[in-house]
Formats: structure tokens, C-alpha cells, sequence
């Protein structure tokens, strides 16, 4: 599969709402995971060794689907608990913008050294409640809205290796 077209007909489609886990392995013409907008319910979000994925939600293809179901922006990934994304090469956007997620518990992410920026707001830090693991080669080169974010999510972090 390299696309998935959000049309009418697939965006009414109710049985994205009851989606809580997508779990996405070795699909090497994915570029993309812009359906997952979709699924509002979405908890758990796995990605393996998918070797064109460059983006999880494309801002063009958000865009298309604003127009049926209003702006879908507010609430992306709201819910999401736990996002695992492996060998990703060309892996170089989460999303284009900060996002709150009040539900983060664990963010894991190995073998995607194109992924230099994390969509998290300083408040998703709050409490400490959130685990980030990933190899320190990579936390090194990760860039940040700014110094206090960085500072925030520091404690966050625990090395694995890759």
C-alpha cells in the first residue's frame, strides 16, 4: 500500500472512531499515516520498518479533509497513550505543529535519525507523568520550540539501546 485517499465516503466511515491500536509493519510505499486523523480514539500507535514513511500526518492531506468533517487539527492524537515508531529512514515529521496530548504516557522511538522534532508542549511535561526512550545519538540531535521545552522533557528521557 503507498496511500491511502481520504474520500467522502471513507471519511463517514464510522468504524475509524472505534480504532485504539494501529499497529503499521514493513509496509515499504507508505509515506504517510494522515488516515489516522480519523480515529479519535486512537490509544496506541505502533510503526515498524516502513522505509518511505517521511511524515505520520501530512498537513496537505489534513487540509482535505477539513472541508468534510470541519478542522481536524484540535484533536489530534488527543488520546494517545503510547506511540512506538521503529526504523523509520526517512521518518522526518510527527506532526508540523506542538500538540497537547493530557493522555501521553510513553513515547518510543528507535532508528529514526530524520526525526529532529517532537510536536510536545512544555505542559504535556507536567508531573513528569510522560517516558520517553530512544538511543541518546538521537536525543542529541533532537531540536526543540525552545530551551524551557527542552529543559522540560530532559527528565523524560531514558536511553535504550538500538
Amino acid at each position: 500500500m503507498e496511500e491511502m485517499k481520504m474520500e467522502k465516503l471513507l471519511i463517514n466511515a464510522s468504524c475509524h472512531h472505534t480504532l485504539s491500536t494501529v499497529e503499521i509493519y514493513e509496509c515499504d510505499k507508505l509515506k504517510d499515516m494522515s488516515w489516522l486523523i480519523l480515529a479519535p480514539n486512537l490509544r496506541n500507535l505502533k510503526i515498524y520498518l516502513c522505509d518511505k514513511m517521511e511524515e505520520i500526518l501530512n498537513e496537505g492531506k489534513l487540509g482535505e479533509v477539513a472541508g468534510v468533517i470541519g478542522n481536524p487539527y484540535a484533536k489530534s492524537f488527543f488520546k494517545l497513550e503510547t506511540p512506538c515508531l521503529f526504523w523509520l529512514p526517512k521518518l522526518k515529521s510527527i506532526y508540523w505543529d506542538v500538540l497537547l496530548f493530557p493522555c501521553l504516557k510513553l513515547i518510543r522511538i528507535n532508528a529514526c535519525r530524520e526525526l529532529k522534532k517532537l510536536p510536545l508542549h512544555s505542559d504535556s511535561a507536567k508531573g513528569n507523568q510522560l517516558s520517553i526512550e530512544g538511543s541518546k545519538d538521537w536525543w542529541a540531535t533532537v531540536e526543540w520550540e525552545n530551551e524551557a521545552t527542552r529543559d522540560a522533557f530532559l527528565p523524560s528521557f531514558k536511553s535504550v539501546p538500538t
